[in-house]
């Protein structure tokens, strides 16, 4: 702001606040300088430049100050420049008519213009403080820290209506003792303040809504300690922000001086702002709360649900092996027995990937499993995941891996279970032959491609989703919606990326992309 403007509105401002001291000055100062002058102007005219004098004060300082300055007016001009000088007797009667003339068109001039100057000062006001809770509400918009809306609120409070600092209480994170974010430093004792602001929010939240000086709060200790001017005393204000019936904090004001019914007017309604602020924030962090305990338990659920479906299925298929086999009213030959024990080695083995699964994804989430590379060629990685595919699922399996290829410097039992899910999906959601390949570039890449039904362009995003189950997924005995996930999370730990492409005429390819970092071929 120009500080031309700064500085004649901080004039206008003090004229307006000691309004009836500057017309007493402006009329003993105005009489002082005329005076040299009686002798050249008649004693009739001298009313003129008094109401010149007048109108200033009117336009500036309000009614009351106009109507003190017609009366000094008045008198001064009798005193002075109405023979006899320096006493109140007139001597003609003429002189009689042009004071109380003058008298009436002063008092009246006076409240006219001193009305107009009020309702001017009063608009002016309003429109500042409108200006103003604009400002703030625009910076709340685009405002997600209370840090920030405490400063912003400061600034405006310093700009409108002078205050020397501004500190904004808001309760901690359990809602019981309130911590302050000064936006600028206060010079009240800090226990002493805490304890003050705590004895009102009490209060406040005990249904007694109204604002409380700090003075009255701290009874033995007075009024503020003096500003840095020395002289000056600060007022200090507590005021409750509560919205819809809910107590949300505490603002706490230091002023030079006291406030007007408009200033107060403007406290209440940047109090009321605020806690619509804090209030906003609350709302919106026990909805991302809420939002987030919804996932949780659905996640719960589906996990419940794929737990008890893969751990179940397996568990009663291998008592049902082993009843069979210990029955010894059954006849059974060796091929028989060792077909029933094969069959009870793969429920086995599918029941330590469903526990697995559920390891895996638990320490991903909880970034317990960080990666340990080590060196390692491709055909080690994939021949792990072949041997632990069931034997009707090896016999579907086929390979595209180049030889020569060069070491891999990864966590081998990462990438073997991130593949090991990938394949499974395949085989899964698919009848045909499933291909495993690999390529090299400038990056390493281990791909899966199926000649199943494909995966809808829709569905792709979602499929890496944990627990998401497509067309094809849903009408799966064993699908847990939890194996491309895994595989994601894996890839992603080893600094790598998971892509869906289709296959023609139908099916799925999975790319695992992953950085080269091995050793020579």
């Amino acid at each position: 702001m120009n500080p031309f403007v700064t500085r004649a509105q901080k004039i206008r401002d003090l004229v307006r606040r000691h309004g009836y001291v500057v017309a007493f000055l402006a009329a003993a100062a105005s009489t002082a300088a005329f005076i040299p002058f009686r002798p050249y102007l008649g004693r009739e005219q001298w009313g003129w430049l008094y109401l010149l004098v007048l109108g200033f004060i009117a336009g500036t300082a309000g009614v009351g100050p106009a109507v003190l300055s017609a009366i000094l007016a008045f008198l001064c001009w009798n005193f002075f420049f109405i023979p006899p000088y320096h006493t109140f007797h007139v001597a003609e009667s003429a002189d009689v008519v042009h004071l109380t003339v003058f008298l009436v068109v002063a008092v009246a001039v006076g409240l006219q213009t001193g009305r107009l100057r009020d309702r001017e000062a009063a608009a002016l006001r309003e429109e500042h403080h409108t200006a103003a809770l604009n400002r703030l509400s625009g910076s709340l918009v685009s405002e997600t820290s209370v840090d920030g809306l405490a400063d912003a609120a400061a600034e405006e409070l310093e700009h409108v209506v002078g205050a020397a600092s501004a500190v904004l209480w808001v309760p901690d994170a359990e809602g019981g003792r309130l911590a302050p974010l000064p936006a600028s430093e206060s010079t009240e004792p800090e226990e002493r303040r805490a304890q003050a602001v705590a004895d009102l929010w009490r209060r406040v939240t005990e249904r007694e809504k109204r604002e409380v000086p700090l003075e009255e709060l701290l009874a033995e200790e007075g009024a503020c300690p003096a500003d840095d001017e020395g002289d000056l005393r600060r007022r200090c204000l507590l005021l409750p922000l509560v919205s819809a019936g809910r107590a949300e904090g505490v603002l706490e004001v230091h002023m030079h001086g006291q406030l007007d019914a408009s200033e107060r007017s403007f406290l209440d309604s940047l109090a009321h702002l605020l806690a619509a602020f804090l209030e906003s924030r609350r709302l919106n962090e026990l909805a991302v709360h809420a939002a987030a305990a919804h996932e949780a338990e659905r996640l719960r659920s589906a996990l419940v649900s794929s737990v008890s479906h893969e751990l179940k299925t397996p568990l009663a298929s291998i008592a049902a092996a082993v009843t069979d086999l210990l029955d010894p009213d059954v006849p059974r030959d060796p091929e028989a027995v060792g077909d029933k024990l094969r069959d009870v080695v793969e429920d086995l083995n599918r029941l330590d990937s469903a526990i697995a699964d559920l390891l895996d994804v638990s320490r991903l989430e909880a970034q317990a499993w960080q990666p340990k590379p080590d060196d390692f060629e491709v055909g080690e990685v994939v021949g792990w995941v072949v041997a632990r595919l069931p034997r009707q699922a090896r016999e579907r399996v086929r390979f595209s891996v180049p030889e020569n290829l060069p070491m891999l410097r990864l966590d081998f039992t990462q990438i073997a279970r991130a593949l090991h899910h990938v394949v499974h999906n395949a085989l899964e959601y698919s009848d045909g032959p499933v291909t495993i390949g690999a390529s090299i570039g400038a990056s390493f890449s281990l791909w899966v491609a199926d000649e199943g039904p494909g995966i809808a362009d829709a569905e792709k995003p979602l499929v890496f989703d944990k627990f998401y189950r497509g067309a094809s997924g849903r009408a799966s005995r064993s699908s847990t919606g939890l194996g491309l996930s895994i595989a994601r999370e894996i890839i992603l730990a080893n600094a790598g990326t998971i892509e869906i492409r289709d296959v023609h005429p139908h099916g799925t390819k999975i790319v695992l992309t992953l950085p080269l970092q091995g050793g020579e071929p």
